[in-house]
Order: structure tokens, then sequence, then C-alpha cells
């Protein structure tokens, strides 16, 4: 706790008295003696500068500590209020999650997702494009899109040049709801979505895919969780993947590690790259885990 006034001012008045007897003490000297009138002004004048340089620096020290007492307490109360404000930020971040939750069963989807891999770090891209079927309406939801987990940084929704399209019939509006490891985005819809609805998401999500083109493996995990009203384990009632690969002299591989789905060959596209196509026609509320290989050394720069 921050020590009270009266002491401060016991302090001063303490150095005050001092300087004072000092004074007083050095002037009865000089009268009680026999020392020339100039020499004792000489003394006493050394003396009253003394005294003064020690008054200053003490009322110096004082003032110091006071300050350093205010500095204490003020962070004291910054720390106290930034911890309230971390908590009303949690209290918002959770509700609306809640709302988006109870949500979720109000539609089901088809989901078609473009995996870019390329040849740098700045080329990875992601696009997913969705036809969402209300029932009856959805106002809002919200999503994770694909980052890198692999590092403590935090990411941001500007640095992954998060886009978003609907065609026809109105505007989304991306808010950013968590910003760590696990980016989450809450999407709004204007007007709401009363009918199937065409809409989609673009991002880039730099260096995604640096593991791949560094060892020449690595995965990618989805987690499948929108419940419906019905009962049924997924909203989506189709989800495809298309993974991209760089231009190189031996193909892709691509396995979902449980068997889910159907797997494609690689193939080339019209520009050279390798393609592979990964379908589940029946979600099911499943965790996927794709495995990717590409060669190190063998992808051509596009």
């Amino acid at each position: 706790m921050p020590e009270s006034p009266s002491k401060y001012h016991t302090l001063f008045r303490g150095t005050l008295n001092v300087s004072v007897v000092l004074i007083g003490l050095a002037s009865g000297v000089a009268q009680l003696t026999d020392v020339p009138t100039r020499i004792a002004q000489w003394v006493l004048t050394a003396v009253f500068l003394a005294c003064l340089l020690y008054f200053v620096v003490r009322l110096w020290q004082l003032a110091f500590v006071v300050k350093i007492r205010e500095l204490k307490t003020d962070l004291h109360d910054a720390t106290q209020l930034l911890a309230l404000q971390q908590a009303g930020h949690q209290h918002y971040l959770d509700a609306i999650q809640r709302i988006s939750d109870r949500e979720k069963p109000l539609f089901s989807e088809t989901l078609d997702v473009l995996v870019t891999i390329g040849a740098d770090d700045d080329s990875d891209r992601i696009v997913e494009k969705r036809i969402t079927t209300p029932e009856p309406l959805v106002t809002h939801r919200t999503m994770r899109p694909i980052v890198a987990t692999d590092t403590d940084r935090l990411t941001r929704l500007d640095e992954i040049s998060f886009k978003t399209l609907r065609p026809v019939g109105g505007t989304i509006t991306a808010l950013p709801l968590e910003q760590s490891r696990l980016l989450r985005v809450w999407l709004i819809f204007d007007p709401a979505m009363t009918t199937p609805t065409e809409w989609q998401v673009e991002y880039r999500p730099r260096g995604l895919w640096n593991p791949l083109r560094r060892r020449g493996w690595d995965q990618l995990v989805w987690e499948d969780r929108l419940p419906t009203a019905s009962g049924t384990p997924s909203a989506f009632t189709r989800f495809e993947m298309t993974f991209s690969f760089p231009d190189s002299d031996q193909p892709p591989s691509v396995k979902e590690r449980q068997g889910y789905g159907w797997m494609s060959e690689p193939e080339r596209d019209a520009g050279g790259r390798w393609e592979v196509v990964w379908r589940d026609e029946k979600p099911a509320g499943r965790r996927y885990v794709w495995d990717l290989t590409q060669p190190v050394g063998g992808a051509r720069a596009s």
C-alpha cells in the first residue's frame, strides 16, 4: 500500500529542522570562539551552502520516492483495468459464439475448397466456396480459416488478405473474433439468407505449406462439427477438397488417413500444375486428416 502523506510531511519537516539546527550551531560557534569576522563569514556561508545542498538533495529524494509510489499505484490500477477489459472481451466472444452455435442447425450447405500450394510462401492461397440453404434463414455465422499453427505468432485477419464474395443478393461483413494461432472470423450476412445462396471466402495464409516445400510432406486437418436440427452429425450435404500443387517432374500424393471419401489420381491442369480432388458425398461430422507429399526440389515455379 502507498505510504501516507503524513509520513512524507514528517520527513520534510525533519530535514528542515536539521538544516536550521546546523546553521544555528555554526553561527553560535562563530560567536563563542575568537575567529576573525571574515573567516567566520566564510565558514558560516560554507555551512549554509552545505545545508542548502543537503536540503535540495533531500527534497529531490523525497519527490522521487513520492513519484515512484504514484507510478506503482497507477501500474496496479492499469493492470486491474486491463484484466477487467480482457474478461469482458472474452465474455463478448463467448456470447457471439453461443449465438452462432444456436444458428448452426438452421442451414445445410455444400462446401468446395481449393487449396493452392504455392511455389513459395507468398503464393499459398485458399478459396472456400459454399452454397448455403437456410432453414428458414441465416443472419450470421463463425468460421476458422486454414492458417499455419506451427508457430506461436498471432495471426491477424488483414495479414491473410481475407476477402468475402456474395455474387448475388447482398454483402458479407467479416469481423475478427479471435486472433491467435487459430484465427476465428464472424461473418454477418446483409440481408439475411432466406433462399439457397452461393458465397465464398478467399485468403492467403502466407507460409502455410512451407513445411511441405522444405521436407516434402505435411498434413491438413479439418474438423466437421456442424450439427443440424434433424439430428444428423453434419450440416454438409457435400464436401470437396481440391489440392493444387506446383508443377514438378513427379506427381504429388494425397491420402485421407482414415480412408474417408473418394480420391482422384493426380492430373495436370491447363497451366501444368498437379491437381488431386478429394470428395465426401455423405459427410458425417468427422475429423479429416489429409497427408500430402511432394518430392523436395521437384517443384518448378509457376
